[in-house]
């Protein structure tokens, strides 16, 4: 039971690894949101090739549990979409905010300029269409 277990988690990282490294590809993720992805799915990879260490050592010595629930292990990966799919989300919104940015710089050069040209005694009138 506990290499088949072994398997779909080594599997699993390995999907979730690929995933991250397509978006970043993709540019729907960046680089400094993918780190924490990397990291996880590098840690999972290795957790569930030595299973016996990690799990009867390390975790049980920090949180004192001793068998993985299927729930718990369903609920993780659930979570563990959703915050991805937040990460994705702030990428987009990051990359159109300075998009937005410089927009409204060269919209403000261009109005300055704009007013450089006009002739001191015309005031400046904005219609509103």
């Amino acid at each position: 039971m506990l290499i088949q277990f072994q398997i779909i988690i080594a599997m699993l990282s390995l999907v979730l690894l690929l995933i991250t490294f397509e978006l970043i590809r993709k540019e729907r993720l960046r680089e400094e949101y993918s780190l924490l992805w990397l990291f996880t799915g590098g840690a999972t990879f290795i957790f569930s090739l030595s299973p016996e260490f990690f799990l009867s050592r390390f975790i049980t010595r920090i949180t004192g549990l001793y068998y993985l629930s299927a729930v718990v292990v369903m609920a993780f990966l659930f979570l563990l979409l959703i915050v991805l799919h937040f990460s994705i989300v702030i990428s987009k919104l990051t990359d159109r905010n300075k998009e937005l940015a410089q927009r409204h710089a060269l919209l403000e050069l261009e109005f300055k300029e704009f007013k450089k040209q006009l002739p001191s005694h015309q005031p400046l009138i904005l219609e509103r269409k």
